[in-house]
């Protein structure tokens, strides 16, 4: 059951990893089309060739600082998502461990119960060699006597 849910959990992160790849796209497209469309609007906009190279820089500066904060928001994402399943097998590790510590216990519990059944058991037999050992030299003297008289 343990196995289940870890690969569903796996799952859903590969599921989470899509969806931020999706968002980081979208947001990277929506600034390259935000700079693409300034730059065109201030190409074919009506000033002077100082101000549009102005505005130009400006709108190339801000552009950048916009794709620098979604590569930035993108790797903070990362970064966190990645403590978030560390701490997750870090945690299944544990439990894992500790389930098979547990096991290890019961086996040795168990193999304890067996090797004391298994020398009752020997004892038995040995109880019972005794007695059929008595037994027969019983009737060996019987026949003996038997013979002898």
């Amino acid at each position: 059951m343990k196995l289940n849910k870890i690969i569903e959990e796996k799952k859903k992160q590969v599921e989470r990893e899509k969806k931020k790849e999706t968002a980081k796209n979208i947001a990277v497209g929506t600034a390259i089309g935000t700079a693409l469309g300034a730059v065109a609007g201030l190409l074919f906009a009506p000033k002077s060739g100082k101000e549009t190279r102005e505005d130009i820089a400006n709108v190339s500066k801000e552009v950048v600082g916009n794709v620098k904060e979604k590569v930035e928001e993108g790797i903070d994402l990362t970064k966190e998502q990645y403590e978030k399943v560390k701490l997750n097998i870090q945690k299944n590790t544990e439990e894992a461990k500790a389930k098979v510590e547990e096991k290890k216990i019961k086996a040795e519990e168990e193999a304890k119960k067996i090797e004391e059944k298994s020398k009752e058991v020997v004892k038995e037999i040995d109880e019972s060699l005794d007695e059929t050992k008595k037994i027969v030299e019983d009737k060996k003297e019987n026949i003996e006597k038997t013979i002898k008289e």
